[in-house]
């Protein structure tokens, strides 16, 4: 495949960005994407399973945290993790921010809801830390995708109605 763009923004051979599905994803599949030349991506509950699962948000930044560190003794390739920080009282995304910049990681798919003053906050946060952002909106609109570019989106994902599995909060 040919080098472009995104090659270049993530440091990956192929352009090609593995989904960050949240149950099926874990450090040997990710590792795996990122050794092959794309991009890698762990999602919300990478590595878990219904036995494993863990309540809260402290337990969930831990959980994952081991799967980072797993995912880099398998691969010295970028890979990426999906933050998906929710509109309102948002306890989950802190703890798990604070954990993909301690451990270094290079990019985040970024799964928001278009709300501007969120997408602002931790654009900045995750900018000022050198982390590249992967925008994908839950509910993607024109007025959102501006919103993320002006943010500092490095990519755009483009999703139809289905958005690779999940619905959207408000249909057309």
């Amino acid at each position: 495949m040919k080098y472009n763009r995104i090659c270049q923004i993530l440091g990956i051979e192929k352009p090609v960005i593995q989904g960050p599905l949240s149950w099926l994803t874990d450090a040997r599949l990710v590792a795996a994407v990122s050794n092959a030349g794309g991009l890698g991506v762990l999602g919300p509950n990478a590595g878990l399973t219904a036995e494993t699962a863990v309540s809260t948000p402290e337990e969930t930044a831990e959980k994952m945290r081991e799967e980072i560190r797993k995912t880099k003794k398998l691969t010295e390739k970028p890979f990426g993790v999906n933050l998906i920080p929710t509109p309102e009282n948002d306890i989950w995304t802190p703890p798990i921010l604070q954990v993909i910049k301690e451990e270094g990681v290079k990019a985040v798919v970024y799964t928001g809801y278009g709300d501007g003053a969120i997408i602002t906050s931790l654009f900045n946060e995750l900018k000022a830390s050198g982390i590249a952002i992967i925008y994908r909106d839950i509910n993607p609109t024109p007025e959102n995708t501006r919103l993320a570019e002006k943010a500092g989106a490095d990519i755009i994902v483009a999703t139809g109605f289905d958005e690779g599995g999940t619905l959207p909060g408000t249909a057309l």
